[in-house]
């Protein structure tokens, strides 16, 4: 059936964008409790008509499938984002600064604003491929490859590692991890991350890793007197750390993206019983690599740095153990997909997108691991208020005209992907 892209993009609604992602953010949805969020979204992709799979990832934890079948012969294209939020609006280590927990619109500037929790990361992108897929299917338009949208469990950065065990910890892609090994994925990815209308074809990796000064003495305070004390030790590696790692952000720059290492957290002794010396302290390192670089090159320079350390430093014990390990990603710049969404964006705006590289990760690599080819593209971002600051409580909000803009985008990267010959 022949129908015009203008008839097609008219078909946007922006309210019922609003209304969809209003309520998506109504629906808590932190790392570890996606499952409420998930049964929403698998009445709406059956609501489109969608072939609708279910995966139980682990219990309270699906990924929710959702396939337009094409008519046949042409390419498949993946709309990717995942359920689970990086702020609930409860958290109590961010000391207020967090995001609302619940949905409100209002009307600033002459655009219509949605905030809350997931509104920015990433729900938004969930309302965008709701309303881009009824967008086709009301139209009539027939696509001669699959659309498949995906909405996964476990994408927010975060990891298991000593007493901190379960689900509400198991994110880092957890869910594109079981999806590319269960199916199905696409040939084609697009993630609606909020890269604010830009085009990201490539991000970082990173390595976690816990680096533990080790085998100290525990002994009452009354005798501590001259006992090496592991916390002081750990104080003193932390020291000559910060100098190497301000060195080696100067090999982890790619494409003019600068990598950089972060020492999160500190951990050792006994709070709860400080009479005793510490038989252990701990920092814990986030070390952001670039494509072209591998994890194995990180652990082998950090090991490096540490051995010269415990020369320097006998009877320290320091030595490091990774925990998280999630590699770098890029797509070549003449890629399908970032063709589509180029012409897309042009299209849209009148601009060329900018086509930027990011530090931070996505479920990219995990699909880019089994030969799709996935890019991050999401409305996010793109328009801010002015005197709003990453500390606020409205940090997570989105422009209805923005994510109107991301919609029309993936429809026009779906015409053209999806009717493209398998063959060519």
């Amino acid at each position: 059936m022949q129908v015009s892209k203008e008839d097609l993009l008219r078909r946007i609604d922006g309210g019922r964008l609003t209304r969809t992602l209003t309520e998506l953010v109504n629906i808590p949805s932190p790392t570890g409790s996606e499952q409420e969020i998930g049964a929403y979204m698998y009445s709406k992709y059956r609501e489109l008509g969608l072939k609708v799979i279910w995966q139980e990832i682990e219990d309270g934890r699906p990924n929710v499938v959702g396939i337009l079948r094409g008519k046949g012969g042409g390419k498949s294209l993946q709309l990717d984002a995942h359920l689970d939020v990086s702020f609930t609006g409860a958290e109590e280590f961010l000391y207020g600064g967090a995001t609302s927990p619940k949905a409100r619109v209002e009307e600033i500037d002459g655009d219509t604003w949605i905030f809350g929790a997931g509104a920015f990361n990433m729900k938004n992108a969930h309302a965008a491929y709701l309303e881009a897929a009824r967008a086709i299917i009301e139209s009539g338009v027939e696509l001669e490859g699959d659309l498949i949208l995906t909405a996964t469990s476990g994408e927010i950065e975060e990891s298991q590692v000593d007493s901190y065990l379960g689900k509400k910890y198991r994110g880092y892609g957890s869910g594109a991890s079981y999806l590319v090994a269960h199916g199905p994925v696409g040939d084609y990815v697009i993630i609606g991350e909020p890269t604010g209308l830009k085009l990201m074809i490539g991000h970082y990796g990173s390595y976690w890793a816990k680096i533990t000064a080790s085998g100290g003495t525990v002994i009452h305070t009354a005798w501590s007197r001259g006992i090496p004390n592991k916390v002081e030790q750990i104080s003193e590696f932390i020291s000559e750390f910060r100098a190497w790692k301000e060195k080696y952000e100067e090999r982890l720059v790619y494409k003019g993206y600068r990598g950089i290492v972060n020492i999160a957290a500190v951990q050792g002794g006994f709070p709860w019983k400080a009479s005793r010396t510490p038989g252990e302290a701990s920092i814990y390192v986030d070390i952001r690599f670039p494509p072209g670089m591998t994890w194995m090159q990180v652990r082998d320079d950090l090991d490096s740095f540490i051995a010269g350390f415990n020369r320097r430093h006998p009877g320290y014990n320091v030595e490091e153990v990774p925990y998280a390990i999630n590699p770098p990603t890029e797509v070549d710049d003449g890629e399908l997909v970032v063709r589509a969404v180029k012409d897309a964006h042009r299209e849209l705006t009148g601009r060329d997108v900018e086509v930027i590289y990011e530090i931070w990760y996505s479920n990219a690599p995990k699909y880019n691991s089994v030969g799709s080819k996935a890019i991050n593209y999401g409305p996010g971002g793109a328009k801010r208020l002015s005197g709003l600051t990453m500390a606020d409580k409205d940090r997570e909000y989105i422009s209805l005209s923005d994510l109107i803009t991301g919609t029309k985008a993936y429809v026009l990267s779906a015409l053209s992907i999806c009717n493209t010959p398998r063959l060519s």
